[in-house]
Formats: structure tokens, sequence, C-alpha cells
């Protein structure tokens, strides 16, 4: 592959995650807006992208070291760490709900990779990444067929479709509880904007990182998309994957349940392998990425959140780290209007938060 080819293959190995199949549960109770508001979280993502690229030629720490201060380029760091500490966990979660083992067993299996420092070459991010993407387009495909009453469900808030009566229940239009975690559980689906200063470096050109980060995120938005639709017309009450799983009868189930284990075991390994670099790579670090995990996991465990709301608080760091990037913006009086529009969406997102909260 040339240059171009490659970079956009590795933004999308880094954009590409196990995420998406929260997306489907919260979709069905927001009804038809869903698609608005899983759009809404890619334009958002849009933008960060473009105020990365078009204003940072170093680092986006750095820059944003360099035009808010240095508080916030530590800030920037200990809000990445945190949404990767909240992917693994999300993701040891979603794993022992397929598999029905112990959470000790869960952890166990986990961290074994992380306490032998494995290292997974680039190539299997990439095909971990474009075999969950083939995943996502073969379960749309058969779930399209089998949406009940698509457009009755669409336009019903928590509409309820069970498997033996088939009985569609609408109580509103909209359920408002359900838009925020979509929003947020999409944006950490369409975040990998810390891969774009490495496709910098790789096509040494500005204008050709643009094509290449609106192509890449483009192609991830139109297959998760239709995914979220499809599944989310069959009813779906828990993570996607499982659901999938348990409607679906044998073979198919149990080749959905095999391939969902290898996409939250992979992503798993890829997420924490990788912060282990980011760390050094030392055993002490490992020590910390250990512990971390298990103590959020047994925390969320204590607390009862489901995977699904891991996922979405994830979504919530991305919020803090494009807030920090578009503040920069602001400051350096660039691009405007894009960083105050960045910005004005992030603190929309915080207000509808506390309204919810209080």
């Amino acid at each position: 592959m040339d240059k171009f080819d490659t970079s956009v293959a590795l933004l999308i190995s880094s954009l590409v995650g196990a995420g998406v199949f929260a997306m489907p549960i919260f979709a069905r109770q927001v009804g038809l807006l869903s698609v608005f508001v899983i759009t809404a979280s890619f334009l958002y993502m849009l933008g960060l992208g473009y105020l990365i690229i078009e204003m940072f030629p170093g680092t986006v720490e750095e820059e944003v070291d360099r035009y808010v201060g240095p508080w916030a380029g530590s800030a920037m760091l200990l809000v990445e760490i945190s949404i990767i500490f909240l992917a693994l966990t999300s993701y040891a979660m979603a794993l022992k709900t397929h598999l029905g083992i112990s959470d000790l067993s869960i952890l166990i299996i986990l961290l074994i990779p992380l306490i032998l420092e494995l290292h997974l070459p680039s190539n299997f991010t990439l095909f971990t990444s474009f075999f969950t993407l083939a995943f996502v387009s073969i379960l749309s495909l058969l779930a399209i067929p089998r949406m009940e009453l698509p457009v009755s469900i669409f336009l019903a808030s928590g509409s309820i479709v069970t498997q033996t009566a088939k009985e569609v229940v609408a109580p509103s239009l909209i359920n408002l509880s359900a838009v925020l975690p979509l929003f947020l559980v999409g944006l950490f689906a369409f975040y990998g904007h810390n891969m774009i200063p490495r496709i910098r470096n790789v096509v040494r050109n500005q204008k050709t990182t643009k094509k290449v980060f609106y192509m890449a995120i483009s192609i991830v938005f139109l297959l998760y998309l239709p995914f979220v639709i499809s599944v989310s017309g069959l009813g779906v009450d828990k993570l996607a994957t499982k659901y999938l799983s348990e409607y679906f009868t044998v073979p198919l189930s149990s080749t959905i349940d095999l391939f969902s284990l290898v996409i939250f075991y992979t992503a798993f390994m890829i997420y924490g392998t990788h912060l282990a670099t980011d760390f050094g790579g030392r055993k002490k670090s490992t020590g910390l990425i250990i512990g971390g995990v298990a103590i959020l996991y047994f925390l969320a465990s204590l607390l009862q959140v489901s995977s699904m709301m891991v996922i979405a608080a994830a979504g919530f760091g991305v919020t803090l780290y494009a807030f920090l990037v578009s503040l920069a913006g602001h400051n350096a009086k660039k691009l405007f209007p894009v960083p105050t529009l960045v910005l004005a969406g992030t603190v929309l997102t915080w207000l509808f938060l506390l309204f919810q909260v209080f």
C-alpha cells in the first residue's frame, strides 16, 4: 500500500473499537432521533479532528500546553489515560457478560498478556479493526430483514419487541434520558484522534492528512450507523453482541458469541499493551494498569454500572479532551468559528448532564 492507503488503514484501526456495540440499546430508547444524535457525535468529532490537523504542528499535548498552560497539558495526558482505563474496564465487563465466569477469572484471563508484556504487531491491530468492521457489516445485513415494524419502533421511545409476542409498546416519542449516553458512546466510537500526529508524520502534508482523516472517519460512520439502526430495530435490550447471540439460533448464535469474544479480548489486549508502551512498558507501569483496571472493574460491579455506561463515561472523557483542544484553538485565535462551536457543544453537553443529574 502507498502512504495514503496505509494512513487511512492506520486511522481506521485507531477509530474502530468494540464501543459501537453499546450504541444500539441507547438508540432503541431514543427512537428515530438516534440517527441525528449519532450524526451529531460524528460532526462533533469531525470538528475536533479538523482543529487538531489545522492548528497543531506538534503533538496535541504540546500545543495545549502552549496556548492554555502547563496544567492543561498535564490534564490532557490524564484524560487520555482515563479514557483508556474506562475502555479496558468496559471490555472486561463485556467479556464477563459473554463468558459468565467469575470476576476474578475474567481479570486473570485478560491481564495475563499485560503481565507477560506481550506486544502486538501493527498488522494484527489493522486486521482486528477491519475484522470488526466486517463483523459489524455482516450483522447489519442479517438484522435488517428481521426488523419488526422499524417505522413504529423508531417513532417510539423505549419500544419493546419481545421475541414471543412481538408486541410493540410505544409510550412516548423520545426518551431524553438516553440521548446523552448515546451521544457520549458515539463520541467514544469515533475517537481515534491521538493517531492524527502519527498520520501527519507519515504523509508529510497537511492537506493529505485532512483527506485521510475525512475518509477514515466517514467510512467508520457509514458502517456504524446502519448497524446501530438495524440492530436497534430488533428491540435490543442489552449489549448488542450478547443480545444478537441470543436472538439468532445455532449455529449463527454460536458464531456471533465466538466472534464477540475475539473482538472484546483483542480490543482489551491492544488498548492495554499500547498503554503499557506509553508508560514505558516497565513492570511497575504494568502493575499500575492491572491495579487500575481491577479497581474500576470491581467498583463498577459494586455500583451495578453496566459496560454500556462505562463506555459512556469514556465518551465524557472525550468531551474533556475536546474542551482542552478547542480552548487552545480559541486562545490561539485561529480557525474561527470551529473552536467556538466545539466549545459550545461541549458546554451544552455538560449542562445537559447536570440537568439529568439534578
